[in-house]
């Protein structure tokens, strides 16, 4: 089994959730002092589980086709609680003194809806964000996809009625009871005449 990235996401998520966010730094140091400034802020640190991330790393969060940067995803959580207008001027503030730093970096804006999915996402309100692209690693779902369309593994399907199996092949007894058990249907006219008595 081939060794797993850590997940910017899910590291933040746990953070948040536990009540102990990261901290932003200058530095991949752990020791390094934190900075408030996102524009001075080169890392986000997890003091927690000792892992440190650039704030350039992309992150599983999709938006217009395009993977979202950790700087974007900390900005919108830590201005969760701000009204749209205000979150914006924050965000080209940020980003104007972010061009004066470092010209390749920059905050992505992300639309309403975004930005309250992620939010609730990262908070632990819902299991799953549909901007959220799934882990590579979790295959586990494929799986039972594939199993639940029979295309591997599973059980063999078996006719719908007793009547439907064919002399070659056996059905389970458990299964026929079950079958015995359900009501028989006819057409239109059996049903709405009856069955003559021959």
């Amino acid at each position: 089994m081939a060794a797993v990235d850590p997940d910017p996401l899910l590291f933040l998520r746990r953070s948040i959730i536990s009540n102990k966010p990261p901290i932003t730094t200058t530095s991949a140091d752990l020791s390094a002092e934190a900075v408030d400034n996102l524009a001075v802020a080169t890392h986000l640190q997890f003091k927690e589980s000792s892992h440190s991330f650039t704030l350039d790393t992309p992150t599983r969060f999709i938006s217009s086709d395009k993977p979202v940067d950790l700087r974007s995803i900390y900005f919108a959580w830590q201005k969760q609680d701000v009204a749209i207008p205000e979150y914006i001027a924050s965000a080209q503030q940020l980003n104007e003194e972010l061009a004066t730093r470092d010209g390749s970096a920059k905050v992505q804006n992300l639309v309403f809806v975004e930005r309250l999915d992620l939010i609730t996402w990262l908070q632990g309100a819902s299991e799953e964000s549909e901007y959220i692209k799934g882990l590579d690693t979790d295959d586990s779902a494929a799986r039972s996809a594939q199993l639940a369309s029979g295309a591997v593994g599973g059980v063999s399907t078996v006719p719908s009625s007793a009547a439907g199996a064919r002399a070659g092949k056996t059905v389970d007894p458990r299964l026929q009871e079950i079958y015995n058990g359900e009501r028989r249907m006819g057409d239109r006219n059996t049903v709405l005449r009856g069955i003559k008595p021959t």
